[in-house]
Order: structure tokens, then sequence, then C-alpha cells
């Protein structure tokens, strides 16, 4: 591990009792004694990783970070047994069977058994190529409560203070902000959700309500119902979407789709855990029945996805969105114009001659005959000039 203060390499028998043998000075974390794998520059280094442009994070948030980072997401479905494999081991069978046949003896009983474990491998390798492991849920390495009553606190043993950008969230969370011209509601029971957004001045900032009582909305106001993403969670939603009748309500969370693999998303399931049935608010829904069978079937699996272990950023990023889709203008449809109507071909040449478009020029009248006829005009001749 690297001393945070002479940043010299210190092994672990070097830094006995949180103190580095160089420098002589006292360290808050070490990778190998302390839960979480973490050091004081790599807690330092997450933090401001995740707290980019003055965003605020609270313990909670960095806990799920640092659980991001020890966790190796799996890039798509694994599949039971490969052709590589089977090959290699096919291979190893067939010399350790003819090695047992051509020593004989003794050898036949030792390498035979060594060849039909290797072939039974090589079998089971072949046939897993058309088949898939199941999905495996997110496994935290260590507590939540483990690393706040552990980690942070012999971190502000040894500097006071927690880093910048990196806030307890508890005092937060329990101040009510309230603006005087609100433009929309922003209902949260989420603790953790609440204190991130209170942390940076969520409502302040966008001129929203943030409350977690369903009793405290206002009327006549839009609604961001924020949630996380679980079977209780949407019943829990659509319950409260139908007590906010006559107003504008706009989902604020994740659906299965967008946390499927290969997405680096925190998916939940509990060991053993029964299939469960939807609830009937729930089921005779309309959002409900527009989910495709795959998804309804991943939410009764008892799979969920908590929305704090999102990344700050993105978290702070959907809240925003759904904020702007609530406070919008609804699209006004534009009035149709009459029917004008079409004439007929007749009135169209009456209307074309009346302003002489392509009309053919009329010929001239013949000269009148007798007296009424006009005298014909004197011609002229050269003498007369």
């Amino acid at each position: 591990m690297i001393c945070p203060h002479c940043r010299r390499d210190r092994r672990q028998r070097e830094r006995a009792g949180h103190t580095c043998s160089n420098c002589r000075r006292v360290f808050a974390l070490d990778p190998k004694i302390d839960p979480g794998r973490l050091h004081d520059l790599k807690f330092r280094e997450l933090v401001e990783k995740s707290t980019p442009d003055g965003l605020r994070i609270t313990v909670e948030q960095l806990y799920w970070m640092n659980e991001r980072r020890l966790y190796r997401f799996p890039t798509g479905l694994q599949r039971r047994g490969t052709v590589t494999a089977g090959t290699l081991l096919a291979v190893v069978t067939v010399i350790t069977a003819s090695l047992s046949v051509g020593i004989g003896g003794p050898a036949l009983l030792l390498l035979g058994p060594l060849a039909l474990l290797f072939g039974s491998l090589s079998y089971r390798q072949f046939r897993g190529t058309g088949r898939y492991h199941p999905p495996q849920p997110f496994r935290p390495r260590i507590a939540l409560n483990d690393f706040e009553q552990r980690v942070v606190p012999r971190w502000r043993q040894v500097y006071g203070s927690l880093p910048n950008g990196l806030v307890d969230g508890a005092p937060a969370a329990a101040v009510p902000v309230r603006p005087e011209d609100p433009r929309a509601v922003v209902l949260c029971e989420l603790p953790g959700v609440v204190a991130f957004l209170r942390a940076n001045g969520f409502a302040e900032r966008h001129g929203v309500l943030l409350l977690q009582e369903p009793g405290q909305v206002p009327a006549g106001l839009p609604v961001v119902l924020v949630r996380d993403l679980s079977l209780a969670a949407l019943a829990r939603a659509t319950e409260l979407r139908a007590g906010l009748t006559g107003r504008r309500v706009v989902d604020c969370g994740l659906l299965p789709r967008s946390v499927e693999m290969p997405a680096r998303m925190v998916r939940l399931r509990k060991e053993g855990s029964p299939w469960l049935r939807p609830p009937g608010v729930l089921a005779d829904s309309r959002a409900w029945r527009r989910l495709p069978e795959q998804e309804r079937n991943w939410l009764c699996g008892n799979w969920s996805s908590p929305l704090i272990a999102l990344p700050p950023v993105k978290l702070m990023a959907l809240v925003t969105k759904a904020v702007e889709r609530a406070v919008a203008a609804p699209a006004v449809p534009l009035a149709k114009a009459p029917a004008e109507r079409v004439e007929s071909a007749a009135e169209t040449r009456r209307r074309a001659e009346r302003i002489g478009f392509l009309t053919w020029p009329q010929p001239l009248p013949a000269p009148r005959a007798g007296a009424d006829a006009p005298a014909a005009a004197p011609r002229r001749t050269e003498g007369g000039r």
C-alpha cells in the first residue's frame, strides 16, 4: 500500500497499527484490515470521481460506488462449456488412455480412471456449449452497516472531517425545502435519494417541492414519482398514481429492460426467493400489461435494482429529466382549417375567362356595306406629298 503522506510503498508488516514505518504518520484505512479494500488515496480518488462539477454525494452512494468498483460485471450470458476446453480434455483423454493400454499392469489401474474422468469432463464441455448459466445477482462484498460504522468513523477519527463532496446525508434529509412558487412536486419515499437531492439543492435550483409523504402533496401541481425497480415498488407507484387523479404524473424510475445485461447495473435477488405474484392493483393496471412478458417474469422472479445504486451523475440526470417532462406544457393540437369547397370545371373556366388567362384572341368583325359603312380613309400617293 502507498502511504498517503510520504507516497512510499509499504508492505503490510511495515504499516502495522495504521502507521507508516517511513514517515511515522497515521493513516485511516488499510485494505488488508478494514472492510471495502480501500486505502486513503483510493478513498479520496473514489470521492473525486463521483463528484464532478461540484456534485455532492452521500455515504450510501459512496458505498455503492465502491461495490461497483469491486464487482466484475458480466458482459453477457456465460456458456456452460466451450469447444476449446472440450477439445483439450479430449486430447488428454486419448493420451492417458493410450499410455494406460500401452504400459498395462499397474499403470492401467492408475491411468484408466483418469482417462474416464477426463473423458467425462470433455463430454460436459461439448454438451455445455449450447447452454448458458443462469444470470447471477449482484453480491456486495460488505454490508452497508459495516461501511458506515467502520470505514467512515475511522476516516473522521484520523482526518477530522469527510473529504470535500461527501456528506453524511442524515441532517440534510430532515430539513424540508419549500420554494415560494413551486412548479412541480417531486415525491420520493427513498431516504437515500432524498438526502442526495437535498444535499445538492435540487429543490431550490429547479423550483420544486421535494416531499416524502404523499399526504403533503398540494393540489394543482404536476407530480414526479421517484421509485426503485422491484415488484413492490411498481405496485406502490401504481397505488400513488391512482390517488393523484386529475393531475399530470411522471414516473421517474428504471424498467427491467434498462438494467438487463450487458448493462453495468446492480441487479439484486435473494437466494431461494420464491416466485412472486403481482398485487391486484398492479396486475389490473395498463402499465403492467404493456410490459413484455420477459420483463414481467423478471420482476416476479423477485429481482430488483435500487435507484440509489446508480452513479450519482446518472441519478441526477434522471430526476432532472423527469422534472422537465412534468413542467413542460402539454402539446395542444392545432385546430383544423375548414375544408374549402371544390369548384367545378365550368366555374374554373369562367373565372379564367374573366381575367383573360389562356384565352384565344377574338377575330375582328367584318366591314359593313351600304350607307352605314364608314368612309374609307384617303390613300396617300407620292404626288400628294
